[in-house]
């Protein structure tokens, strides 16, 4: 399932204190009634000193601002994104894609940071490069990646860093003790790695030229004898349940991720707009793009279906109907609802839109209207809010600005906290006056 998307409650584009409180009053009431989406309040310009007053003087958090309507990254990537670390064994990595059905994961190091992208056809790469020996037998690998890689158990440990990578060479252990006598004399036994069954003369063998790992299949043992020779030559010696074939696969396909994902410098930012950046995301051969943060740590990841999918943002206007008024990237948006005490304007949606225009004497009279139609009581902090603006936009309730719905309004919201109105605007008259 596809994360619930945003819908911005937003005002004019340098907002009053009618915007603003609108904007956050009524997310609250369409996150009360709608659990399916997450209204987000928003202010798109220069908030006035009025506004600022208040707003600190009651302690409340200004809404999240967005200089631009129009669709970024953030809007549209898929968040909840799966993430693998440089050093995860590529069987792992490959379980976790196939159960999640992904055709590219973003890699990431050690301190959570993006350096790149393991996708089906980079494990395809590796697949074919099985038929090449001299290329597939030489692999980057340590002791705990083997030993997670064949679900083993360490019988003989060094004091040595397991952890260490090295690049390995692996041997299935079927010949006879001259011929890996030979084979050993051409390789650095220091660097490798031989999977044998319960043949104790090619253990002994192995143990005694100093390779780097020994591995048993079959769940074969070790005799006290040899696993005191390894402990002495430096020899780690691990167990495995599987066959000698499976376990050199195993060991193979257990190498890092690092070695064969797509190193790339190729990514986008969460506040980049998605006009400008499709083009990077319809060009990736893996048909996605990681989506980083300003600490290049990985926060998403957006396909081609993103952008597809989601090619506008949508949005309820608040306080204004007009395109003289409108926050820029309102035309290429969807504007779901329009609420205003002005008067109808000249913007033109092309989409199914609400509109619920009022000749009041604010905005935030008729947001209470709202709570109070879908019988919802607001918080304290949004009662105080319409109250504010509703006091505010009618100039103290002057007879030529409030209507009778306004003051309908102030009164039922400040009757739900007993808040007495004249208290209420000697302060706020006090803190605009500070």
């Amino acid at each position: 399932m596809r994360e619930i998307k945003n819908i911005y409650v937003v005002g004019r584009k340098n907002p009053d204190l009618d915007s603003v409180a609108c904007s956050i009053t009524y997310a609250e009431l369409k996150n009360t009634i709608d659990k399916e989406t997450n209204y987000v309040p928003a202010v798109c310009g220069r908030i006035d000193v009025a506004t600022q007053k208040l707003f600190g003087h009651f302690n409340i958090p200004f809404p999240k601002y967005i200089a631009d309507l129009s669709l970024r990254v953030e809007d549209v990537m898929t968040s909840q994104t799966i993430t693998v670390n440089k050093n995860d064994p590529v069987t792992e990595i490959f379980k976790l894609m196939l159960k999640n059905d992904l055709m590219v994961v973003p890699v990431v190091d050690d301190s959570g940071k993006f350096i790149g992208y393991l996708g089906m056809i980079d494990i395809a790469r590796k697949s074919i490069s099985s038929v090449m020996p001299d290329i597939f037998r030489k692999i980057k690998t340590s002791i705990s990646i083997i030993k997670k890689a064949v679900n083993g158990e360490v019988i003989v440990k060094i004091d040595e860093d397991e952890t260490k990578q090295f690049v390995a060479t692996t041997i299935m252990g079927v010949m006879d003790v001259d011929c890996l006598f030979e084979i050993i004399d051409r390789i650095d036994p220091e660097n490798t790695i031989i999977v044998i069954g319960n043949r104790k003369d090619l253990q002994k063998a192995a143990i005694e030229l100093g390779v780097k790992c020994v591995i048993l299949s079959y769940g074969c043992n070790l005799d006290n004898e040899l696993a005191s020779l390894a402990k002495q030559k430096g020899v780690f010696v691990i167990r495995s349940e599987y066959d000698a074939f499976a376990t050199v696969g195993l060991i193979e396909w257990g190498t890092p991720v690092e070695s064969v994902c797509e190193k790339s410098s190729v990514f986008v930012n969460l506040s980049d707009l998605v006009n400008e950046i499709k083009e990077k995301v319809y060009q990736s051969s893996n048909r996605a793009v990681a989506v980083v943060d300003k600490s290049n740590k990985v926060r998403g990841i957006i396909t081609r279906t993103d952008i597809i999918k989601y090619n506008k943002r949508n949005v309820i206007l608040v306080d204004h109907s007009s395109s003289a008024n409108a926050p820029d990237g309102i035309f290429e948006c969807n504007v779901l609802e329009i609420i205003d005490h002005h008067r109808i304007g000249d913007i033109q949606t092309g989409y199914r839109t609400r509109y619920r225009i009022e000749p009041w004497g604010s905005t935030a009279a008729i947001i209470a209207d709202e709570f109070a139609k879908h019988k919802v009581k607001p918080s304290k902090t949004t009662a105080m809010l319409l109250a504010s603006a509703i006091i505010v936009n009618t100039e103290f309730l002057k007879e030529e600005k409030a209507t009778d719905y306004d003051i309908e309004a102030l009164q039922w919201v400040c009757s739900l906290w007993d808040i007495d109105i004249e208290e209420f605007s000697e302060e706020i008259k006090s803190v605009l006056n500070s």
